[in-house]
């Protein structure tokens, strides 16, 4: 339960926690004293106040650094005797080492470090134990050597000391410490216990420790290696127990070992004391790192296997729901099939061995699926070419969407249809699922409505064709293939009004056929109305394709100019004339000549109607036929004005 407090309470309990920390490393560094004799190794032969630290720094992520550092000011000054200067320097490496040792084991890990696996354990063995223990060597050998102004060989020496003390502590009680509160926040952490086999291991493992390093003297040193044989239960409680139970048990066979060699006894004691405390340490030492090193791989193989079991019991959970599913998945999808109102089948994608079809299927094709006749869907196919193209097709995209193919029925039937296929997975086996739409009605009404189209759409050709035919009739002169009146009524009006408004002029040529009616009289009409179509045709050569050229009635014929200038309109208006002269025309068993009297006006010069334009053309060409004929004249809006002319006189048809 979390009690909210107020900023001055919170720092208030910082405030508390600091003298309590230091508290606590100085009567862990006095009772190290009082358990551990120095005998020339300083601070002790063990320092149990190293490993305090860096236990405090990982489990509270560096909070304490200050009450680390009182407490080992305290013990350098009041235990170790050094001067205040000197202690506060041997105090600041002794907290500076471990919290930095813990803030880079935090920083590889980002998690709590468990010892149980190598990850952790060779990580802790260098930035938890070799680094603290070298920086706090480093201080407090440097602080020994000023209080006592030591040479280097003894500064050295008292580096190394200093070292083995603080890592031999951090090794023996750290990873007990870790493992342990690892545990404590594990749950069923008390239903771990077995509590006879835990007992009588520890009581034998302790007696035969007392044993070694109380009650023998081994002044020979012969017995010594009997030390090594305390490894055999401690591995084996590796293998049985947690692990911090296995550390706690290894740290209390060091203490009984570093206690009996300390009050001179024990089968490392030989000659010298200080001798057997080294013997004593490196065993503690050995017997920490082989604890952690066969402890992490036993811990990680429990993990592995604990894994592979939990793995494995999932996979089977997963199997059986998974059968399950399966089996109610197929159940549901023969529910749904059959009651679908459209013919399903299914087939496997390898060889096209039908495995389902529903009742509509069956009625579709005229086939009982039966296991002793097997069917294939090749069979409903007409075409080969289409099978393969979609079995293709299915195995390279898995899907097919309304594609319309031809099949075959088990009476012969051809029949049109769209199938939707979609490959699935059934029974481990990749399978075909198929719809089949019929669309055979459909068919042959598309082919009648085709049918019925097309003749329709003949009949409107028709008709607009006859349309055609008919406005064409409508504006045109069936003789001479030029426009009618009634296309020049229509047009011309329009004509004038457009180029007026871009102020543009607009030519008249008003014409006739000279002695047409002897011509008629003489030959026949036959010849007339060839000489009419005659003229006709060179009009329609003559003249652009924006002049408008009509058929006025009888031999009278008119050319409108657009955009043509009076200039321009008598010179296209002589070379009519002179042009017209000069054909040959066929009559009977002879050739006649015909020549034409032309009157030419222009707009708006001669007015800007249609009525008035046409009137001053005709005038203009009723002057050229009294003048004489064969002549061409130029409307005046006084009168018409006689033109220029290729002859004088009147040249009558041959």
């Amino acid at each position: 339960m979390n009690i909210p407090v107020s900023r001055h309470t919170g720092l208030a309990l910082r405030l508390l926690v600091v003298p309590a920390i230091a508290l606590l490393y100085a009567l862990v560094g006095g009772a190290a004293a009082l358990l551990f004799p120095s005998q020339g190794l300083l601070p002790a032969p063990l320092w149990p106040p190293a490993a305090l630290a860096l236990v405090l720094f990982i489990w509270r992520r560096g909070h304490g650094l200050v009450g680390v550092w009182l407490g080992a000011c305290w013990v350098s000054f009041y235990q170790a005797g050094l001067p205040l200067p000197e202690a506060m320097l041997a105090g600041a490496t002794s907290a500076l080492g471990p919290w930095l040792g813990a803030g880079v084991l935090r920083h590889l890990h980002r998690t709590p470090v468990r010892l149980s696996r190598q990850s952790d354990v060779w990580p802790f063995l260098w930035c938890g134990t070799v680094l603290p223990s070298l920086i706090s060597a480093l201080g407090g050998a440097v602080a020994l050597s000023l209080a006592a102004s030591n040479d280097a060989l003894t500064l050295a020496t008292l580096f190394l000391r200093w070292w083995l003390s603080d890592a031999g502590g951090i090794l023996l009680f750290a990873p007990m410490a870790l493992l342990v509160l690892d545990a404590f926040e594990r749950p069923g952490f008390w239903g771990q216990w077995r509590f006879v086999e835990r007992l009588i291991l520890t009581c034998c493992t302790l007696g035969v420790a007392t044993m070694l390093f109380w009650q023998t003297n081994d002044r020979g040193g012969q017995l010594a290696v009997l030390s090594f044989l305390l490894m055999l239960p401690l591995i084996w409680t590796v293998a049985r127990f947690p692990l911090w139970q296995s550390h706690l048990l290894s740290m209390l066979v060091a203490l009984v070992a570093i206690t009996g060699t300390a009050h001179s006894g024990g089968v490392f004691y030989v000659d010298s004391i200080r001798q057997a405390m080294l013997c004593t340490g490196t065993l503690v030492m050995v017997q920490s790192m082989t604890l952690l090193v066969v402890g992490a791989l036993v811990a990680e193989r429990e993990e592995s296997e604990l894994f592979l079991r939990d793995v494995n019991q999932h996979l089977e959970d997963k199997v059986r729901e998974r059968t399950r599913e399966l089996t109610e998945s197929e159940a549901r999808f023969k529910l749904v099939a059959d009651a679908a109102p459209f013919p399903m089948v299914m087939n496997q994608l390898s060889d096209g061995r039908v495995v389902y079809a529903n009742p509509r299927a069956e009625a579709l094709f005229h086939y009982q699926l039966q296991p002793a006749q097997p069917l294939f869907v090749q069979s409903f196919y007409t075409s080969e070419a289409e099978r393969d193209q979609i079995a293709g097709i299915l195995r390279n995209q898995g899907t097919i969407l309304d594609r319309e193919v031809e099949l075959i029925d088990g009476y012969g039937r051809r029949f049109w249809a769209w199938l939707s296929c979609t490959v699935i997975k059934s029974n481990g086996v990749l399978c075909v699922l198929t719809g089949i739409n019929d669309i055979s009605e459909r068919k042959r009404l598309e082919s009648s409505l085709k049918a019925a189209n097309d003749a329709l759409r003949r009949h409107v050709s028709e008709i607009e064709e006859l349309q055609h035919g008919l406005r064409e009739q409508a504006v045109r002169d069936p003789l001479t293939g030029l426009f009618n009146r009634r296309y020049l009524d229509s047009t011309l009006a329009g004509t004038l009004s457009h180029l007026q408004a871009l102020q543009r002029p607009v030519g008249v040529i008003m014409l006739d056929a000279d002695h047409f009616k002897q011509i008629n009289d003489k030959y026949g009409h036959l010849t007339g109305d060839m000489v009419l179509a005659t003229l006709g045709q060179y009009l329609r050569t003559h003249f652009r394709s924006d002049d408008i050229v009509c058929r006025y009635g009888g031999e009278e014929f008119i050319v409108v100019l657009p955009g043509a200038s009076m200039e321009v309109s008598y010179a296209k208006a002589e070379g009519l004339r002179q042009g017209v002269a000069d054909l040959v025309i066929p009559a009977g068993n002879g050739r006649l000549s015909v020549t034409l009297s032309l009157g030419v006006a222009c707009a708006p010069e001669h007015g800007c109607d249609m009525e008035s334009l046409l009137d001053a053309a005709d005038a203009a060409l009723y002057a050229a036929k009294t003048d004489g004929r064969n002549r061409v004249f130029r409307a005046s809006s006084a009168g018409p004005v006689q033109g220029l002319t290729a002859s004088h006189g009147d040249e009558q048809p041959v």
